[in-house]
């Protein structure tokens, strides 16, 4: 038997980019050593840290740039199975993050199960398929696919306060000195910074309840 979480559930939330291949390899990381835990952590949080948030196409060195860590996030063991064709010499590449993320944020009205949908759905649709999630039209027709609802989903989407409220968020983290993703913030006091092999994300958790919360702890490997 799994035993009983001594405290409260203790949050996680992970500031990155839905382009970035390296915060959703950290993510899958963080989920299982958190997972291992029997319940001493909240489920994961994610916050938007975009790359570049003004429209603007990509230089033919930044599109080489993004395709060559799209090759080099590919050979981590655990990766997805990342593509570069978004950065191919064929296509500009997303003049942005601003849109996917906004999008996600639109999601998350109809409750933590659309937006994972759509966040799955956008970053599969660009790392793995080479999809433009910076067009609106190819996020709405994702949306679709992930089940949301478009007659509320569009609105939202579209509306200014939405963007705003992203922005405000965005600008938060960035007093709290987090720069860029992957970046991941264990209760309201420890930040990793870089993607961490499994191994190190387990020790870090295992760390935090030791110091934090005052309790030794031994993983449970599935």
């Amino acid at each position: 038997m799994a035993p009983r979480p001594a405290s409260a559930p203790i949050s996680l939330t992970l500031h990155g980019d839905i382009l970035d291949p390296w915060c959703w390899i950290a993510e899958r990381r963080i989920v299982i050593a958190a997972d291992e835990l029997h319940g001493r952590f909240m489920p994961l949080e994610h916050v938007a840290l975009a790359r570049r948030w003004d429209a603007r196409a990509p230089t033919p060195v930044e599109r080489r740039n993004r395709a060559r860590e799209l090759r080099l996030a590919a050979k981590e063991p655990d990766a997805p199975p990342f593509s570069p064709e978004l950065w191919s010499a064929s296509s500009l590449g997303p003049v942005s993050s601003a849109p996917a993320l906004v999008a996600i944020a639109a999601a998350r009205l109809q409750g933590r199960n659309a937006q994972a949908a759509l966040r799955e759905a956008l970053r599969e649709g660009a790392l793995v398929r080479g999809l433009d999630v910076s067009r609106s039209d190819v996020i709405v027709e994702l949306a679709a696919r992930a089940g949301l609802d478009l007659a509320r989903f569009v609105p939202a989407f579209e509306a200014p306060g939405t963007e705003r409220a992203l922005l405000d968020d965005i600008a938060e983290a960035a007093e709290q000195g987090i720069a860029a993703g992957p970046a991941l913030i264990i209760g309201a006091d420890w930040m990793v910074t870089r993607l961490r092999s499994l191994r190190d994300y387990r020790l870090v958790l295992k760390r935090y309840l030791t110091t934090r919360v005052g309790t030794h702890v031994e993983h449970t490997v599935h």
